[in-house]
């Protein structure tokens, strides 16, 4: 305790002096801090008094040191550089040759047991200064950022409800603003109607997977004493799941649970109607109720009933909605008919690319089989010669008028008849 003050005192000396900055940063931040020496000059740097690095300004050698920061830190001139803060960062940065200190305080900002509580559970708001416990901090809850009376790092919910669900925000000496997100969920369910003979559907439900892990569970109803109803059970083997052996009135999934705690009333009847409870327990000895109320109707004549209220199997919906490595079994199955689909498109463009390729193959291949031309294979064109030997022609003599036009030639001395 003695020496938390004298650390403290030291702290408060060093801020008062002007040679000590202190940085609040978030957990993933990155923080620079500067040495305030020449760029040639030898540095030292040291977290907690453990080397960091040993610069030579003349020659510019780096030699790391025995802390982790040296890890990731980097020193561009006199300045460090520490990327991805944890909170095992917070502490003192000191650069032996101007004499600078730094304090690095990690800030992180969390709920227990988890963001997403029950209602009526017990939550801690946690806005934790690594190194530093005992700084006030301002927290403002929903919905309207309205100021939390109490300031300290950690704050204790009791019975939580709707009211404290939202976005709670973490302020760390006006300088760094943290918020986590708080959200509170119930059991749900809904009245049923049903025609006699029907199978009907019970409805117990979360809204979404909660911090705190499922230990048990069972349903009840009070007018129906003979009837035997599964209970629910958290084993290692096989996880959260339904436990039962009578399945004459009551059916339920055999696989393994997670938010839907759904069971189905066989043939329902008229002495079936009434309330009937859901129980479901956490951790920590938290238990949450639902009820509903079910109704149960002559069925109109000339109509058939279905085998199911909500009209498809029970059984299939449940398989459908499964859990399988964190995903509903509906998407593996849309993910793997998607995959097939897109190797069967593949393996089409491939074959179509393969003919295509075979097929200009082939062309070229005819192309190249047929034969050259010969000489005695080409057109002696002397088109232009001709031209050439009609152009020089003499034009013809005339024709002497006499003989133009025979009929009306005169005879000559030589005719005869």
């Amino acid at each position: 305790m003695a020496i938390c003050k004298i650390l403290f005192f030291l702290l408060a000396l060093c801020v008062w002096c002007g040679k000590c900055e202190v940085f609040y940063k978030r957990v993933g931040d990155e923080v620079s801090m500067k040495c305030g020496v020449d760029s040639n000059s030898d540095i030292d740097w040291k977290f907690n008094g453990e080397s960091i690095f040993s610069i030579t300004g003349k020659s510019g050698t780096r030699r790391k040191g025995s802390s982790h920061i040296a890890e990731k830190a980097s020193t561009p001139g006199d300045i460090l550089k520490v990327p991805r803060l944890e909170t095992r960062d917070s502490g003192n940065y000191f650069c032996k040759q101007s004499g600078k200190h730094h304090t690095v305080r990690v800030v992180s900002a969390f709920v227990k047991p988890g963001p997403v509580l029950l209602q009526s559970s017990n939550a801690e708001l946690h806005c934790d200064i690594t190194g530093d416990p005992n700084t006030e901090v301002q927290w403002q809850r929903p919905p309207n950022g309205e100021e939390y009376k109490e300031k300290k790092q950690v704050i204790h919910l009791k019975s939580v409800t709707s009211e404290e669900a939202g976005q709670w925000t973490c302020l760390v000496e006006k300088k760094l603003k943290l918020i986590v997100t708080l959200t509170v969920v119930g059991l749900q369910t809904t009245a049923v109607n049903a025609s006699k003979g029907d199978n009907i559907e019970l409805p117990c439900s979360l809204p979404q997977s909660v911090s705190q892990r499922v230990v048990g569970g069972r349903w009840k109803a009070d007018h129906l004493p003979k009837v035997s109803f599964p209970n629910l059970t958290n084993t290692a083997g096989e996880g959260l799941h339904w436990h039962g052996n009578d399945l004459s009135k009551v059916n339920f999934t055999t696989g393994q649970l997670s938010t839907n705690f759904d069971v189905t009333l066989k043939k329902v009847q008229s002495s079936d109607d009434g309330t009937f409870v859901c129980t479901v327990e956490f951790d920590g000895g938290v238990s949450l109720s639902v009820e509903t109320t079910l109704r149960v109707v002559d069925k109109p004549s000339g109509v058939k009933g279905s085998n199911n209220r909500k009209g498809k199997p029970p059984a299939v919906m449940e398989s459908l909605t499964k859990e399988v490595y964190g995903l509903k079994l509906w998407i593996w199955i849309a993910v793997g008919a998607s995959s097939v689909a897109l190797i069967v498109l593949i393996v089409v463009i491939g074959v179509v690319q393969r003919r295509n390729k075979r097929m200009k193959k082939r062309v070229r291949t005819l192309r190249s089989m047929r034969q050259p031309l010969t000489d005695k294979d080409y057109c002696q064109c002397d088109r232009a010669e001709k031209e050439v030997e009609f152009g020089e022609q003499a034009r013809p003599l005339p024709v002497p008028r006499q003989h133009r036009n025979p009929r009306t030639r005169t005879a000559g001395p030589n005719h005869t008849n």
